[in-house]
């Protein structure tokens, strides 16, 4: 009876002091999660936004891009039937949160993460600008501050974006010589300040050049701008070889690349190459074909040789898919090179903002007359280093051979025949329709050809962008191509605009496109 009540005593004062020390407690702190954190470190914020950036393959882009084409309805189509554009703004948010926590501590770290946000924000909104057009910049991120963003035009944001990267790169520039200054989370870098001002000059080059049509406008001071870039390496550091390129690596098993032997078996005849593509290749007899495509195995059957660039041949991408399926089963069409696309998990790396494509930027420059060269010449040696720079990405020697795997026909991945390929850079150059014909139309004709073949799974809608802007390659359509037979100028606004934001999204309608949300109407930037 003793014990009983003394234990009684020890849990009656033990409840009271938990008693007390609850009464102590605000309601306040009795509401926060511990499980759930309310500060982010930066670097986790940049490992994420970097992720958004990305531009991977095994999607529409590349349909768009008319690269290759899905031939079976199940798995999609290759219409021109855009919808809503691409929506960064939580992106954004995260890199207006990372500068944030990156200052919360005054820690040295907050300066490389600030030059990089204005990166970031010059990537993001431009891209959605690309897409859509006039879209909210100076309004947005505001949060329930501003919950119906007024519409910029597009000229304002493609000035902000070149401004905030010309910041960049000052902030980058005295980041770097004042000492080691290294932020965490950059999967790309590894935090090298010195590649990421390279990438800020680079993009700076790529949007200069989608302005090409707005080249005499004076707000814009297209043509100076580029100069100083190009002839200012010092000050304004480019890429100098594939070493430099930002690309996004496929790492197995955390991110693997989009088509691998895990799903080649569901998709690897639903996709054919398309003629936009293995035309141009065969019709300047490049050895990139042999490559990224595989022959025809109809044509090999009935007596071409495997190595014949007429063994090749694409879809017209306008053609009914039915028809495309059919020919495809039957062997008429070319396939993407399956040893170099689906044999591994890791496939090739992605190329979001690369050498090649600033050279053929620069040679484009050069060609319209903005600049009159740069630290490689004129227009032609940037010309041939950006093909130069496209074989060696493709491992592609200058002379010499190398080794062409295709699938043998009714084996399994990992059977291949293989042909030894002879090149000769040179000869090649030396061909009539790919010698570079002098700063005139058929000169700038083959320097965006050679950048679209550069482009090839990279990159995103880069390639679509060109010939959006202007015209080349040829864009084939059809019935397969929807949209009436025509190629969409642009994407839509997100659905969601039409009642969360209606007064300023009409606004932005009737400005540019008659008020109505058209995805044939054209854009400021292609005026």
């Amino acid at each position: 009876m003793k014990k009983f009540i003394t234990i009684s005593l020890i849990l009656c004062c033990t409840g009271c002091a938990l008693f007390t020390i609850s009464c102590n407690q605000s309601f306040q702190d009795l509401n926060v999660n511990p499980n759930k954190p309310t500060q982010v470190p930066p670097s986790l914020l940049l490992t994420g936004i970097l992720s958004d950036m990305a531009d991977l393959p095994g999607g529409m882009d590349e349909r768009w891009d008319q690269y290759f084409l899905i031939n079976y309805s199940y798995y999609g189509n290759n219409r021109y039937d855009f919808g809503p554009g691409n929506d960064y703004y939580a992106t954004l948010k995260n890199v207006d949160k990372m500068v944030q926590e990156a200052s919360a501590g005054n820690t040295s770290l907050q300066n490389p993460y600030h030059a990089l946000s204005l990166f970031f924000k010059a990537y993001f909104f431009t891209k959605m600008s690309l897409e859509m057009g006039d879209i909210p910049m100076r309004d947005a991120l505001k949060g329930t501050n501003n919950l119906t963003p007024v519409y910029d035009s597009q000229k304002l944001v493609f000035q902000q974006a070149l401004l905030w990267l010309d910041t960049a790169n000052q902030e980058l520039h005295q980041l770097i010589i004042s000492g080691p200054s290294k932020p965490d989370g950059d999967f790309y870098f590894n935090g090298n300040l010195v590649q990421w001002q390279k990438i800020v000059n680079a993009f700076r080059l790529r949007l200069l050049i989608h302005l090409s049509k707005k080249i005499n406008d004076p707000d814009l001071h297209i043509a100076q701008q580029f100069n100083t870039i190009v002839n200012n390496p010092s000050q304004y550091p480019l890429l100098q070889s594939n070493d430099d390129n930002l690309q996004y690596v496929f790492i197995y098993p955390t991110n693997i690349y989009p088509r691998n032997p895990g799903n080649f078996g569901f998709n690897a005849l639903r996709e054919n190459c398309s003629a936009t593509y293995v035309g141009l290749l065969t019709q300047l007899h490049d050895p990139r074909v042999f490559v990224t495509s595989e022959p025809a195995q109809a044509l090999v059957s009935a007596g071409v040789s495997a190595t014949s660039f007429n063994a090749f041949v694409g879809a017209d991408p306008g053609e009914d898919l039915g028809t495309m399926y059919n020919k495809t089963n039957a062997g008429e069409y070319s396939l993407i090179n399956r040893k170099r696309y689906y044999d591994t998990y890791t496939g090739e790396p992605c190329i979001q903002i690369g050498y090649a494509e600033q050279c053929f930027n620069i040679a484009e420059a050069i060609n319209r007359g903005w600049i009159a060269g740069g630290p490689l010449g004129n227009a032609e040696a940037y010309y041939k280093q950006g093909i130069q720079a496209s074989w060696s990405f493709y491992q592609i020697p200058l002379s010499g051979q190398f080794t062409a795997y295709f699938l043998h026909p009714g084996a399994s991945l990992g059977t291949y025949d293989t042909y030894q390929i002879p090149v000769d850079f040179t000869s090649y150059y030396n061909q009539s329709t790919v010698k570079y014909a002098g700063n005139n139309a058929m000169g700038l004709t083959q320097i965006l050809q050679q950048k679209y073949l550069t482009l090839f799974l990279h990159a995103g809608l880069e390639a679509y962008y060109q010939y959006r802007r202007t015209g080349v390659p040829n864009f084939t359509t059809g019935p397969g191509t929807g949209n009436s037979g025509r190629i969409a100028m642009r994407f839509q606004y997100p659905s969601e605009e039409k009642t969360a934001n209606a007064q300023h999204y009409q606004d932005a309608l009737n400005r540019q496109f008659g008020g109505n949300d058209d995805i044939n109407g054209i854009m400021w930037i292609l005026k």
